[in-house]
């Protein structure tokens, strides 16, 4: 009876022991080795990929917002320019007459 105390927790430090020795094993691999194993290749060149697309898509937002804020620029000195020319060419005419007759 006492052999079996000792044997089963013994059992289960062993147990415990081999599946943290499994999971140290992978994190190390990672650490810029090229691992052998097929899914985690795919894993990596998978972040790789995702990496490179968020790049891309804060350059190209990057991008769009300065030909946004240009375009509003531009549409603001139109409009200035416009109201300019409209004030200007409503100082220089003559002013129309009204009919108060009624």
């Amino acid at each position: 009876m006492k052999a079996r105390h000792i044997l089963i927790p013994s059992l289960f430090l062993a147990l415990a022991g081999s599946a943290m020795a499994q999971s140290a094993a992978p994190a190390a691999a990672t650490a810029g080795t090229p691992s052998p194993d097929h899914f985690v290749q795919k894993r990596q060149a998978d972040a790789d990929a995702k990496a490179q697309y968020k790049q891309q898509k804060k350059a190209a937002k990057q991008e769009y917002k300065a030909d946004r804020k240009a375009a509003k620029a531009q549409l603001k000195q139109e409009k200035v320019d416009s109201t300019a020319q409209r004030n200007e060419a409503l100082a220089t005419s003559p002013a129309a007459k009204t009919d108060n007759s009624h």
